[in-house]
């Protein structure tokens, strides 16, 4: 039997998977990879939010810079 086989079952596909050709812990974050995919579709959100997130990663780094790598030699 093949490690993966993929079935179209009209509205479902079927994954099959031979246990002993994966990783448990590998396909247990591959199963939560896909349900937050399906949840991220399902919210409507276009690339647009991907400009929000860098507007608040560069927001903290500029107020948390100093503290962040007070410890860190320069």
């Amino acid at each position: 039997m093949d490690n993966l086989v993929i079935e179209n079952k009209g509205d479902q596909m079927v994954l099959k998977l031979n246990k002993k050709g994966f990783d448990e812990n590998y396909l247990i974050a591959l199963v939560k990879r896909l349900q937050i995919e399906s949840l991220a579709q399902k919210s409507g959100f276009n690339s647009s939010i991907l400009n929000i997130s860098e507007e608040i990663n560069q927001d903290w780094w500029n107020e948390n810079s100093e503290e962040f790598l007070k410890e860190v030699k320069r």
